[in-house]
């Protein structure tokens, strides 16, 4: 035992104060035994891969007398946990070790001195431990530097240059491999970290989800992966600013109403003049109804409740006339508009059928 803790004492003069030279060790034995995936050797630097919450020991090949471990972590700290057993020297792998807890990139730099023959200078070499976890994965969705808030509903056009990112991933993502998915369906070909929505084949109009499932060594050896949450984005096309259809109509709890004019600056029809399939769009936003491809039938009553008119046909508008041509007394009348705001959309909230109901002012002018 004298001589263990005398050889200790010279390693430790030799490691901190580098009065005598050391030899740059390969230490292949260090992953030659190890199963193929279970490391990986990057611009000459040996990195091992390990499980979190697992312990495991990695013992010095006997030809060495004496041996001294230490390792830094990615946050720097310095910290020992080695030991021997009679010849056997042995360096203690323990994610839970408390110099460890800290970790930001669950890595650890491993030093390792060995002595072979106390006439010949000790053998040193350098690895990584890199502890895989595979923390809880989201989706980061950005545009230009800009960020969006994924617990709101998220829409976007078509023409957007918007980027997922994997997140979340616990460690490092170099050496985890990706799959990315688009309504249930694998993406053929997108691996990456990263995913540009314009190079998959998205649904135009309609709502769209997002995942990705990311495989490390650990969750590997179990054959399973890690699938992230799911991010649900709206994507439109042809609309200004790209916003879904919306017909903005009355505020009646803040006493709005319509009104129109038949003979002065109206257009002498409600809601719309007919035919006016060019100006329903966003580019001509003093028109009603503002969305592209609205279709509707109008329903007026009297205050008393009688029906007046009724749309014959999709987008019939009222011209102020009783169906006999007769027309009706300047006031107040009660609309119901039964519309749809984009009937070629399918399954999607913009081609579902909705009522509005309110008044309507019919002014004959001058």
């Amino acid at each position: 035992m004298r001589t263990k803790i005398y050889k200790y004492f010279l390693i430790c003069c030799i490691s901190f104060l580098h009065t005598i030279p050391s030899v740059q060790a390969q230490c292949e034995w260090l992953y030659e035994n190890r199963p193929e995936g279970s490391y990986i050797i990057e611009d000459d630097k040996i990195i091992l891969f390990y499980c979190e919450n697992l312990m495991d020991i990695i013992y010095a090949p006997d030809e060495y007398i004496d041996v001294y471990w230490e390792y830094t972590t990615d946050t720097g700290q310095q910290c020992q946990d080695w030991d021997w057993s009679e010849d056997d020297f042995f360096f203690s792998v323990n994610y839970n070790d408390p110099c460890i807890e800290e970790l930001e990139n669950n890595t650890i730099t491993v030093t390792f001195t060995g002595l072979i023959d106390e006439t010949l200078d000790p053998e040193t070499c350098t690895f990584d431990i890199l502890f895989n976890d595979p923390g809880n994965p989201t989706i980061q969705i950005g545009e230009n530097g800009g960020g969006y808030d994924t617990n709101q509903q998220i829409t976007i056009c078509e023409d957007n240059n918007v980027i997922l990112t994997a997140s979340s991933l616990g460690s490092n993502a170099d050496y985890s491999s990706f799959e990315w998915y688009l309504n249930g369906e694998l993406i053929e070909n997108e691996n990456s970290i990263e995913l540009i929505i314009n190079n998959t084949e998205y649904d135009i109009n309609s709502a769209n989800t997002f995942y990705f499932s990311v495989t490390n060594y650990c969750s590997g050896l179990e054959g399973n992966s890690v699938d992230s949450e799911w991010l649900t984005i709206s994507i439109y096309e042809g609309y200004d600013q790209c916003e879904p259809c919306n017909w903005d109509l009355p505020d009646h709890d803040s006493g709005e109403f319509y009104g129109f004019c038949i003979d002065c600056e109206g257009d002498g029809y409600f809601p719309e003049p007919p035919n006016n399939e060019e100006n329903r769009s966003f580019e001509n936003t003093l028109r009603i109804p503002t969305c592209e491809a609205t279709t509707y039938l109008l329903t007026i009553y009297n205050r008393l409740g009688r029906e007046l008119f009724q749309s014959e046909y999709d987008n019939h508008p009222w011209n102020g006339k009783l169906k006999n041509g007769r027309k009706c007394k300047e006031g107040t009348y009660y609309y119901k508009l039964e519309y749809i705001l984009n009937p070629s959309l399918d399954e999607d909230q913009q081609n579902e059928t909705k009522i509005s109901t309110g008044t309507v002012y019919l002014d004959w002018g001058n």
